[in-house]
């Protein structure tokens, strides 16, 4: 049975075309079990068998380097090397397989020190103060804890829903010293929260609900991804069903199947 304490990211990486992860991210997710995800996306008339045979060598040698990094920083690592012609849910399927918690999206960070965490709602909160914990737990790291309000008469809630997060994050072994609550009143707010990341390193939210206008304009996590130019922790959702995806084709040359469990 998996340990409660136990934190699972998935990392994907694009194994073929040069993608970097930064060192203080490793060093970030040193505390947690590591899912690296080395994909290669493949033209739609390429066949993954024929795939596999061309770029598996170097792509191994790729996905050795990076474990042996994360190793070193002390985090626990397991590995997927997959071939697909959809990498998107080629992430989702893996993410779901492997019980990961949180997916990285990773941006350049030359330094973390400050990590901030946005809180919405009571939903998949357990999780989220999990994952937090998890980074928060090293002693150069300050967490801020988010909640943007919607009137002003909403902030009281808004301070007693970060109070019982912060008591979490301390009895999961976070120095209280190093937690600030910020809450917030706004119309919009991803924009607030957009704002609020711009003096932070690295942000570490929930997974939302598919929308129609996440469909539209890309899912928050994305958009915050590609606007505070910082590595996203995006904790996922609880789903109700796994996806299927059949286009691809992992190193141990099965459809479907995983690669490389550690």
């Amino acid at each position: 049975m998996r340990n409660s304490d136990d934190v699972r990211v998935l990392v994907p990486v694009a194994v073929l075309e040069g993608q970097v992860i930064p060192d203080q991210l490793t060093r970030l997710l040193s505390g947690t079990t590591v899912v690296i995800l080395a994909y290669h996306e493949i033209p739609e008339q390429t066949a993954p068998e024929q795939a596999r045979e061309q770029f598996e060598p170097k792509a191994r040698e790729e996905l050795d380097e990076l474990v042996s990094v994360f190793e070193a920083a002390g985090a626990t690592v397991e590995t997927r090397l997959v071939f697909t012609h959809d990498a998107d849910q080629t992430m989702e399927r893996i993410a779901t397989e492997a019980d990961c918690d949180a997916v990285l999206l990773s941006n350049p960070a030359p330094i973390i020190d400050r990590v901030i965490v946005p809180i919405k709602e009571d939903i998949n909160l357990e999780t989220i103060t999990k994952v937090a914990a998890a980074v928060g737990r090293h002693e150069d790291i300050e967490l801020t804890l988010f909640h943007a309000a919607e009137e002003d008469a909403a902030v009281s809630d808004g301070e007693d829903l970060l109070s019982e997060v912060a008591n979490e994050l301390a009895a999961l072994g976070v120095c209280r010293e190093h937690i600030s609550r910020v809450v917030v009143v706004a119309q919009n707010p991803l924009q607030a929260l957009i704002e609020a990341a711009d003096d932070h390193d690295v942000v570490v939210m929930g997974e939302e609900k598919p929308t129609l206008r996440g469909r539209l304009f890309g899912e928050t996590s994305d958009r915050v991804a590609e606007q505070t130019v910082g590595p996203v922790l995006v904790v996922r959702r609880p789903l109700d069903t796994e996806s299927d995806d059949s286009d691809e084709l992992d190193a141990s040359g099965d459809p479907g199947d995983n690669a490389d469990p550690a």
